[in-house]
């Protein structure tokens, strides 16, 4: 958790320093990766435990609603918009894995298994 708190501390801090357009979108970036992280965890649960999907679901609606107010938000979508996005992106999904110690990986590879059969 701390290491979680380190780092968000610090993409906050930097992205401050930018202005508020750049705080839009760092948030952009981490709401577009979370739900992405949740679609995922949404499709690996959907049968097997729907009372945690459930959970999951809700937790999605906020993170939808985070992602939807930084794009309204954002009074530019320039060159700092296509430099940070994918940057504070891929931070978030290392973030992500590092934290599920790689068992989205394993989930992500579980899911294209089961695709294929």
């Amino acid at each position: 958790m701390a290491f979680w708190s380190l780092g968000g501390y610090l993409l906050g801090f930097l992205t401050a320093l930018g202005g508020r357009n750049t705080v839009w979108i760092c948030t952009e970036a981490v709401e577009s990766t979370v739900h992405r992280h949740l679609e995922d965890q949404l499709a690996f649960l959907e049968a097997g435990d729907p009372e945690l999907h459930g959970l999951i679901a809700s937790i999605q609606e906020e993170e939808l609603a985070h992602l939807r107010q930084a794009e309204k938000n954002q009074t530019a979508r320039g060159m700092s918009h296509t430099l940070l996005l994918p940057v504070v992106a891929a931070l978030t999904d290392l973030m992500i894995w590092l934290s599920t110690w790689g068992d989205s990986s394993w989930m992500r590879a579980e899911m294209a298994r089961s695709k294929q059969t």
